[in-house]
């Protein structure tokens, strides 16, 4: 896994920071990759062996990469990159090498795979959030097409800090993304809404605020868009769309 770069460095512009994966914990990791492994070599004993309890370790190994893994391939490209002309989330180094392109499959469920970008002028609030009951707020509002999804959210399982930033979405680049369609997407095809509060994932907590720290923005600009005493954004339900 990638780990983040902290600025400024120069080439075609000056990168304050740049994370790739920021989704990538162990635990989900974990359940993603792990778990249909021991899913599949559980079943073989259980089939081979006649065993009982191979077979509920099968059962339970399954569960969780159906309730969690399987979003890993879906958020892998979850990332993070500041720089001169803005704050860019999702896939953002999938962007830098297909310039001018769109990411295939641009449905709701696969948010994470496509960029969001803001530009400084439209970022009206940014900051590290790593409160716990803040996080798993963002996490149950990213149900990723069970129900009308907050576009920009893209809070992943076992998330422990995260990017968050209020965004004039008038000047915002959101993607257009469309509903999921199609019989294995039953479950998934609500769509998605546009709407002001973005979240991306982070490993790296106090790389990405002391990268912040050498951002030139005005004052007020930088902190932690949901707690601090003069912040105007609160999370559930003040956040319109978040209550539904």
């Amino acid at each position: 896994m990638t780990k983040p770069e902290t600025g400024p460095r120069t080439g075609t512009g000056t990168v304050y920071y740049a994370e790739d994966h920021g989704a990538l914990r162990w635990p989900l990791l974990t359940a993603g990759l792990a778990a249909p492994v021991i899913a599949l070599a559980s079943a073989a004993a259980a089939i081979v062996l006649q065993n009982v309890p191979s077979l509920v370790v099968c059962l339970l190994a399954l569960a969780v990469w159906m309730i969690r893994g399987q979003l890993l391939p879906y958020v892998w490209a979850a990332g993070i990159q500041l720089d001169d002309a803005g704050v860019r989330i999702g896939a953002a180094r999938w962007a830098d090498k297909h310039p001018g392109r769109t990411h295939p499959r641009s449905t709701v469920p696969r948010q994470w795979s496509q960029e969001f970008r803001c530009p400084w002028p439209a970022v009206q609030r940014i900051g590290v959030v790593t409160d716990r009951q803040a996080i798993k707020t963002m996490i149950r509002y990213s149900p990723h097409g069970r129900k009308p999804t907050p576009l920009g959210n893209l809070a992943t399982p076992f998330m422990r800090a995260a990017l968050v930033i209020w965004v004039d979405s008038d000047q915002a680049v959101t993607p257009a993304i469309q509903p999921a369609r199609g019989l294995l997407a039953a479950n998934w095809s609500s769509p998605g809404f546009t709407q002001p509060l973005w979240v991306a994932p982070t490993r790296h907590p106090r790389q990405l605020r002391a990268a912040l720290k050498d951002i030139p923005l005005p004052a007020k600009t930088i902190g932690d868009p949901l707690h601090d005493p003069f912040a105007e954004t609160r999370l559930d339900p003040e956040v319109v769309g978040w209550e539904s």
